[in-house]
């Protein structure tokens, strides 16, 4: 089996500061590879007072649990931790995957420089004219739904796995639109095994609270996943902070906007799992596309472009949305 636990003196230099937040400074790792472990490392090291009393071990013996096939679709959708990084028997820090490229996008700047700007799910509930000018990435419909059903698909998977997600928000997922529009979660040591205490204490950010409070739940991850679903179809003023399912009613059929309802509800029990929306937008892209794969491929719209409805129509025969043009 293999161990949950590095030393610290294991990582070579660190120098290489990524960030920095109040409770721990994220740093590139560039003297470690782990054969699990598909590409490069970080190492988020807690600052004095923040490491995590306890968990953390468990989280990573979790990932390392799973068989290959399950462990590499939980490596494509999150940045997982890997590995318990301990300094003279104390939790210095974790070790978590390096965040792709992909999900970067070099933008240039007023001033004529190029910035690489990671590309967090906040940027998708701006008002895709600003995104162009920008210079981020502006999705059109057909990539949003596909962004919407990998989000699906990770909640789906962890849920699975027995997990509570708890501190959803604009700034805990990020996108990319190569190769295959996709999410990935990151700061996923917040995560916790359902009927234990998390890691890192679990919050509700600003504008993300469920309807019950404070305390989280594998159902309030469902409603969170429905305020996405709403504010990523409906990009624009007051979009982050948009809890009315009715502005996404153009782009949503009856079943989209029954599920969306139920999402955004009073009622936990009531919300649809994040199965019923993967199978909701499979099956609104395979009515456009042939296959979800085949709607992938659409080319992403010109900057400028009005992204929240380019590349579909409403047929007023079926009711359903098809490819324009």
């Amino acid at each position: 089996m293999t161990e949950t636990v590095v030393g610290r003196s294991t990582l070579g230099p660190i120098a290489d500061l990524l960030g920095a937040g109040g409770q721990a400074k994220v740093y590139r790792v560039t003297g470690l590879t782990l054969a699990d472990v598909p590409g490069p490392l970080v190492y988020k090291e807690y600052r004095e007072g923040h490491a995590p009393p306890h968990g953390l071990h468990t989280l990573v013996n979790r990932r390392l649990r799973l068989d290959a096939a399950t462990r590499a679709r939980l490596d494509g959708l999150t940045a997982w931790p890997v590995r318990v990084v301990e300094q003279d028997g104390n939790v210095a820090g974790v070790l978590m995957r390096l965040i792709p490229e992909s999900f970067f996008h070099q933008r240039v700047l007023p001033s004529g420089t190029t910035s690489s700007t990671l590309c967090e799910i906040q940027h998708l509930f701006v008002e895709p004219r600003r995104t162009a000018r920008l210079g981020m990435p502006t999705p059109s419909t057909a990539e949003r739904m596909l962004i919407i059903r990998d989000f699906a698909s990770a909640v789906h998977l962890l849920h699975r796995h027995n997990l509570v997600i708890g501190d959803l928000n604009s700034k805990n997922a990020v996108f990319r639109l190569e190769a295959r529009p996709a999410i990935m979660l990151v700061d996923c040591d917040a995560i916790r095994i359902k009927g234990s205490v998390a890691v890192v204490r679990q919050l509700n950010a600003p504008d993300w609270e469920p309807p019950e409070g404070s305390s989280l739940s594998q159902a309030t991850d469902l409603y969170k996943l429905g305020l996405f679903v709403l504010r990523c179809l409906s990009p624009g003023d007051q979009a982050s902070v948009s809890r009315d399912p009715r502005r996404a009613d153009s782009l949503l059929d009856d079943e989209g906007r029954r599920l969306l309802r139920a999402a955004l509800g009073a009622a936990p029990g009531a919300r649809p799992v994040a199965r019923d929306w993967g199978r909701h937008f499979d099956r609104i892209l395979e009515a456009a596309y042939g296959t979800p794969r085949r709607a992938a491929a659409i080319a992403p719209p010109r900057s400028g472009t009005n992204a929240t409805t380019t590349g579909w129509r409403r047929d007023p025969t079926t009711g359903s949305w098809v490819p324009a043009g």
